[in-house]
């Protein structure tokens, strides 16, 4: 797949049509399907021209993998620093910058998710589930393999039910139906999420993590 144009023929000290670009792609394609997403509604709801989508980023595809990959920017490099040097406080600060990033984007996991459970089989498929898994890499991801072999999980801890209690840890607040977060009395505003991130932290370490001598820390 091309890589965004983002630099080609940019109009000097005009930035802001750009990301103006991304906000109404983001919302978009959040909303609907790939295929009912054109060049004129990203650009309507942007209030630009059409035109400067390819001017910046080549075609409605690239400005849809900039659009993912910038979104998600600050997780994967959070992603890549566990990558590097993996503690036991990697997965907290990991969930941390997830519900940070995601508060400003509470409905982005939808569609992401809704990315990862498409049909792969079918070429009209595959170029969009290439984005995703470019940017959700397994060897990234899988920190619980790591913590498991460093000698950092509880002995009684299943690695890889670990990984998939964090998944859910991470993803699933943002999946539930409005309805549903409405009759709990939950909105997911950066207070709140700023407050299960810490909660959900205190269930890591204390749940899953070896503790330090007989201190419950965190």
């Amino acid at each position: 797949m091309a890589e965004a144009k983002n630099r080609v023929g940019r109009p000097s000290g005009d930035t802001q049509n750009r990301e103006k670009l991304i906000v109404a792609a983001r919302t978009l394609f959040v909303e609907r399907d790939y295929a009912q997403v054109t060049i004129r509604d990203i650009a309507a709801l942007a209030g630009t021209d059409p035109g400067l989508i390819r001017y910046y980023f080549g075609s409605k595809e690239s400005l849809f993998s900039t659009m993912i990959r910038e979104t998600a920017l600050p997780v994967i490099e959070q992603l890549y620093s566990v990558k590097r040097n993996t503690l036991p406080t990697s997965p907290g600060d990991l969930l941390q910058t997830y519900y940070q990033v995601m508060s400003k984007h509470p409905h982005f996991p939808r569609l992401m998710f809704r990315i990862a459970g498409l049909d792969q089989s079918l070429p009209k498929n595959q170029e969009i589930a290439r984005v995703f898994y470019d940017v959700v890499r397994s060897d990234n991801i899988l920190i619980f393999k790591k913590l498991k072999n460093n000698g950092m999980l509880r002995d009684d801890v299943d690695a890889q039910c670990a990984q998939l209690s964090f998944f859910a840890m991470m993803i699933f607040p943002f999946l539930v139906p409005d309805n549903v977060l409405n009759l709990l009395g939950i909105e997911l505003n950066p207070e709140f999420l700023q407050q299960l991130a810490t909660q959900n932290t205190q269930l890591l370490h204390r749940g899953i993590m070896k503790q330090q001598g007989s201190r419950d820390e965190y």
